[in-house]
């Protein structure tokens, strides 16, 4: 692909998260039939406190393990089990926090770990005040969730408001009752030492570790949604030796004459063009979807050269190329205007590291598009869901308009195909867009019996910005529920995308990027 191209190193880790993460439910439901036998032990007086007390350490040390997992999305990939899980095992955290308040705290401290604003009250300060901070950071963590209230979601400032009368007004009704001592001994004191505990293993112990030494701490911060019985798996995968890149064309250099075999007009400023490969060379010319040729003509006698993404998959009876025309572009507006079936242009084999990584059961894949972007990504999604039949993918493509929307009819034909396994949004920047009033109705919903529609593609008025992409990583593309991401859209907009996933801790090996040049700018994939 083009120089411009962001390098990404290819990923180590590739984990599928299950819909349910069987070690953490496991440990939930450990640590409360312990918690359950623990309060039995110590309300029947069978057993002292000196041993009921570090049982019920122990379960809530559990339960905080628990909070910590759904808080990052790492219980699996269903959204409703990680929230009622979190909120079951809350309480045996905190009796004045609430799960959504305290989730939204930890990821804010996860994004903002360089700043360390909330952690700088269990890993500074006097070393005879750090106990007492640990065993009470539930209430500093509530002092900074209030100063941020006003900006919170109406319903996540309810629960935490409704959890903070509740609780500690369930707890001042027992104590009330002449039980005071049981629930001291119970409930108070062992989750006092519990969250003191957490505080010091989970903030102060990983900072206070020789930089080398920090296994558990990096990991985490590089994998935030892994469960963590996976974290040895995890450190080991980033100290394996690098793997190799794919290996080069036999002659990576060369360029050959081939013959046009057809050119194709995708939209009034685009067209696909299709090569006729030789027996002899079939081999050279044999590419993974995503990568790129680069053409060579002699245009007013300079000779002029521009990569361009392979859009057809392997397999094909042509190598297929998409260009669009550009001001200025030499190349793209005589492959535009001039270009006709029969005649020769040079090209060089394939090549690039833009490619999905490698497949496997049950994967996930979002594509991030805008315009010519689509024309590595159709032949990349296209190849996945034929080859893996349990694969899914997810489109987001941004496009001025219908007219100037490169491969509409097969994105349609392919979302149709795959019956739902592909979904597509359709980002149009004009609002004027015909699309946006009354879309073809073959293009947005697929009958499945006489009852049920499934909608495989939609439409919204105005492009994909940061606001909407954090909106959908919110619910429906959870990163959790993604195994890869695939950006394929101009430099400014790349950007954007990827800085929203890293806020959203999608590891970095996870998202293949490749830019583009606006017009203005070096054509690179735009012509």
């Amino acid at each position: 692909m083009p120089a411009s191209a962001a390098a990404v190193p290819l990923p180590r880790l590739r984990v599928r998260m299950p819909a349910v993460v069987t070690p953490t439910l496991l440990l939930f439901a450990g640590a409360l039939a312990l918690g359950a036998a623990v309060a039995w032990l110590s309300l029947t007086h069978v057993a002292s406190p000196w041993v009921t007390v570090p049982l019920h350490v122990a379960a809530m040390f559990a339960m905080f393990v628990v909070v910590h997992e759904c808080a990052h999305h790492a219980a699996g990939r269903l959204t409703w089990l990680n929230d009622v899980v979190g909120r079951l095992a809350m309480p045996f955290v905190s009796a004045v926090g609430a799960f959504a308040s305290g989730r939204y705290l930890h990821l804010e401290q996860h994004r903002r770990r360089s700043e360390g604003h909330l952690t700088q009250w269990n890993v500074r300060g006097p070393a005879w005040q750090l106990p007492l901070r640990w065993m009470v950071t539930d209430l500093w963590h509530l002092w900074a969730y209030f100063k941020r209230i006003a900006d919170r979601p109406q319903l996540e400032v309810a629960e935490s408001l409704g959890l903070l009368l509740l609780v500690p007004g369930t707890l001042a009704a027992v104590a009330v009752t002449g039980h005071g001592w049981e629930l001291v001994v119970v409930y108070l004191l062992p989750q006092r030492i519990a969250l003191g505990l957490s505080a010091w293993w989970f903030d102060w112990f990983p900072r206070n570790l020789p930089p080398d030494a920090r296994s558990y701490h990096r990991v985490h911060s590089r994998y935030p949604n892994l469960p963590f019985y996976l974290y040895p798996q995890a450190w080991r995968a980033d100290h394996e030796p690098p793997r190799s890149a794919p290996p080069a064309p036999a002659c990576p250099g060369v360029f050959h004459s081939l013959v046009v075999s057809s050119v194709r007009q995708l939209t009034e400023q685009a067209v696909e063009v299709g090569f006729t490969v030789p027996a002899h060379l079939g081999e050279e010319f044999r590419f993974t979807p995503g990568q790129h040729v680069v053409l060579r003509a002699t245009i007013e006698g300079e000779p002029v050269t521009r990569p361009y993404a392979i859009s057809s998959c392997p397999g094909d009876a042509e190598l297929r190329v998409a260009i669009k025309r550009v001001p200025g572009g030499q190349l793209s507006t005589y492959a535009t205007t001039q270009l006709r079936a029969g005649d020769r242009l040079a090209v060089r084999p394939p090549a690039g590291q833009f490619v999905l990584g490698p497949s496997r059961r049950g994967k996930h894949v979002v594509a991030v598009a805008a315009g010519v972007g689509i024309a590595p990504l159709l032949p990349m999604l296209a190849h996945e869901l034929a080859t893996s039949p349990r694969s899914r993918a997810t489109l987001l493509y941004t496009n001025r308009c219908g007219t100037s929307t490169m491969f509409a009819d097969e994105l349609t034909a392919l979302a149709r195909r795959f019956e739902g396994r592909l979904r597509i949004e359709h980002f149009r920047t004009d609002e004027q867009d015909p699309d946006l009033r009354s879309p073809h109705p073959a293009r947005l919903f697929e009958s499945v019996g006489s009852a049920l529609a499934i909608c495989f593609e939609r439409y919204h008025a105005g492009g994909l910005d940061a606001r909407r992409l954090r909106a959908l990583l919110a619910c429906r593309l959870h990163p959790a529920k993604v195994d890869e991401w695939l950006v394929c859209a101009p430099r400014p907009m790349a950007r954007v995308v990827r800085s929203v996933l890293a806020e959203h801790h999608v590891p970095e090996p996870a998202v293949r990027s490749e830019e583009f040049s606006v017009p203005a700018e070096a054509h690179d994939l735009a012509g």
